[in-house]
């Protein structure tokens, strides 16, 4: 059976994304797939409520993927949040309760500087906390997030090797 994954992308600067676009590119093809770019759906500060409710009800899977700004997820995903998330989860029809949310962030430090001792002191699952409290909270169900250290320097050969890893994720799905 097909899944229908929706990626929620939340990236501020896309056209000049590396890693993302890479992702991005990677997967859109994949039937069942929805690449969903918040920052250019957003008119004034504020998301289309009908048409965002539409396509989380059409989906399985939801894919949260960013690139992690000030160690969370940029302002379009949390605004996201705050509009739809919340008169779903808080409403009377909470349709959202047992669908997957996959993270998939990527970050511009090495892995090493995630973890404590390193330069942020605190490991990815820590610093994602408040977005799988999110999660729990809705009702849905956490998948273990996709990473990708780097970013900006990864050699493009391995960053095409974690694209088809990124892909083959989605596909198991």
């Amino acid at each position: 059976m097909t899944k229908n994954i929706l990626i929620l992308l939340s990236h501020p600067d896309y056209e000049n994304s590396v890693a993302n676009k890479v992702l991005i590119d990677a997967i859109k093809y994949i039937p069942g797939v929805f690449v969903h770019h918040l920052d250019s759906v957003r008119k004034d500060g504020f998301y289309d409520l009908k048409t965002e409710t539409e396509l989380l009800r059409k989906a399985d899977i939801i894919v949260w993927q960013f690139p992690l700004y000030w160690y969370s997820c940029p302002a379009s995903l949390r605004d996201w949040q705050d509009q739809i998330l919340s008169p779903i989860v808080y409403g009377p029809d909470n349709f959202i309760k047992n669908k997957f949310v996959q993270i998939v962030f990527t970050a511009g430090s090495r892995e090493s500087a995630y973890q404590a001792g390193g330069i942020t002191g605190y490991t990815p699952s820590e610093m994602l906390r408040p977005l799988q409290m999110t999660v729990n909270a809705s009702g849905m169900h956490y998948l273990p997030p996709f990473s990708i250290f780097e970013a900006r320097d990864i050699k493009k050969e391995d960053l095409e090797k974690t694209s088809l890893v990124y892909r083959n994720l989605l596909l198991r799905l």
